[in-house]
């Protein structure tokens, strides 16, 4: 064969891959857009997890005009809590574009020093160096946040990207006491009984690689100062300022069509400050760790 023959040859084998390959292009981008202008219907996926990550916490409650210590896991109880956490997602799916998630997440921490550095002042009551403290903390966090795709890339269209907005809300119980001495009123208790459901909106991206691998990154948040909660203490109106950040990448393979395992990466962030008559309550919270769980799929 003649080097022209053989150059005639390579060119023809590499059109015709070309070829293939844009009739294969235009097969798969076909398949995608028929599979979006048909109705979607509706699915379900159930999300079980266990959080287990690094914390810290700060508190300070001022009672009467009386100033307060803060109260913190890493300064104050060695940075050593034990701490069980855990949550699951509830995601509906009714369109191509739209869904509901709705989320719960419990934390629960306890954390004990037996002889306390400094004096510390909380919630009026001062604790004297060389006794014992012990802190404990239940935070149940819920949220339902609303979906919408806004756009789609690739030849599959295996590229989303999404916005997110709904209500969070938190219910915060927390104690501070001394197995030294113990107080008999409720100076030693805390509940934000008074706050409202804040706002919490933000963007991510999702990929699919394969009919088994999902990625997604996502990132939200809330801040407001000095709302009102429409309740009063102590004859005075309660006011609320909340500070929340989420961020999110989650691995998700799916086994089969029905059951799937999940681990996330989360970092989360909540200042709250409640304050009205003769209190002012505050409450900081950060946690960064990986979520390992499994999810259902209908």
């Amino acid at each position: 064969m003649t080097l022209r023959g053989l150059l005639l040859v390579l060119i023809a084998g590499l059109g015709a891959f070309l070829h293939a390959q844009g009739m294969s292009d235009n097969y798969v981008e076909k398949r995608a857009e028929e599979k979006f202008s048909k109705p979607h219907g509706f699915s379900l996926d159930w999300d079980l997890y266990a959080h287990v990550g690094f914390f810290e916490q700060q508190q300070r409650v001022r009672s009467a005009g009386i100033g307060s210590d803060r109260i913190s896991f890493t300064d104050d109880l060695d940075g050593a809590p034990i701490g069980v956490t855990g949550g699951t997602d509830l995601r509906l799916r009714f369109s191509w574009h739209d869904s509901i998630q709705i989320s719960f997440n419990p934390y629960f921490w306890r954390a004990f020093k037996d002889d306390l550095d400094d004096f510390k002042r909380w919630n009026g009551i001062i604790y004297p160096p060389n006794t014992d403290i012990d802190y404990a903390a239940d935070l149940y966090e819920f949220s339902v946040l609303y979906r919408r795709d806004l756009f789609r890339l690739g030849l599959s269209k295996s590229f989303t990207f999404f916005a997110k907005a709904g209500l969070e809300y938190a219910y915060i119980r927390t104690q501070v006491g001394s197995d030294t001495f113990t107080v008999d009123d409720d100076r030693d208790v805390e509940v934000f009984r008074e706050l409202l459901p804040w706002y919490s909106v933000g963007l991510g991206a999702e990929i699919e690689i394969g009919q088994s691998i999902r990625l997604t990154a996502e990132a939200r948040g809330t801040y407001f100062a000095g709302f009102p909660t429409f309740q009063e203490r102590d004859s005075s109106d309660m006011k609320q300022s909340v500070t929340s950040l989420h961020g999110i990448f989650t691995f998700e393979w799916n086994i089969t069509d029905w059951f799937a395992l999940v681990a996330r990466a989360r970092f989360h962030y909540l200042k709250v400050r409640l304050y009205g008559g003769f209190r002012q309550d505050n409450f900081l919270f950060y946690t960064y760790g990986p979520d390992i769980g499994f999810g259902l799929r209908f």
